[in-house]
């Protein structure tokens, strides 16, 4: 059961809580827009196809490589659930020390990874809380923009140390990436799932 936590506005500003050092409507961090994150791990090749076509299941990069599940706003401004506009470009989270009281824990200010969307986080339940930013002013519960569901299938997020951090986040090229760390997926890996040979990207 996830806890639900008062926000504090002053004078139209929304205050960072104790653990949360991004602020504001929606939160950023010295001048970056700032998500939530939380973890998962399934078997299903996700809203963007990446896994074989015959069937649900996930390529190896997709379950343990960096990738993640977008919110819905995200993933496609339009609302489609399938080979979103998101799929297949690369994001650089950087985390900014904190997280979301009763939901994470601390790590480190400044760790950066490149992570490929490769997954809705869609707007529904139990995704509500973290992934619904359409009302509520195009916010979350928690008063983020955006929010990342970071696919943990072999303990790749938590065996960071990891625990749901609070993150700055910006477009990034993925073959760089790649090239940095071979857990994040290059342009070439993504063009195998079926949203990489049909989809909009």
């Amino acid at each position: 059961m996830r806890i639900i936590i008062a926000a504090f506005v002053v004078a139209g500003a929304l205050l960072a809580e104790a653990g949360q050092k991004c602020t504001g409507h929606p939160r950023m961090y010295h001048g970056k827009k700032c998500a939530s994150t939380t973890n998962y791990a399934d078997y299903h090749k996700g809203a963007c196809g990446c896994g074989p076509s015959n069937n649900d299941n996930q390529f190896p990069w997709n379950h343990s490589g960096f990738v993640v599940a977008a919110n819905q706003a995200l993933f496609d401004a339009g609302g489609g659930k399938w080979c979103g506009q998101s799929c297949g470009k690369c994001i650089k989270l950087t985390t900014t020390g904190g997280f979301v009281d009763g939901q994470g824990g601390g790590v480190a200010e400044g760790l950066s990874k490149v992570f490929m969307v490769t997954n809705l986080c869609p707007n529904e339940y139990p995704n509500l809380s973290w992934c619904s930013q359409q009302g509520n002013n195009g916010v979350n519960q928690y008063g983020y923009g955006w929010h990342f569901d970071l696919e943990n299938g072999v303990n790749q997020i938590t065996g960071m140390g990891w625990n749901n951090p609070e993150v700055t986040w910006e477009w990034t090229d993925c073959d760089a990436g790649h090239a940095q760390d071979g857990r994040t997926p290059s342009n070439s890996m993504y063009h195998t799932c079926q949203c990489g040979q049909h989809g909009k990207k």
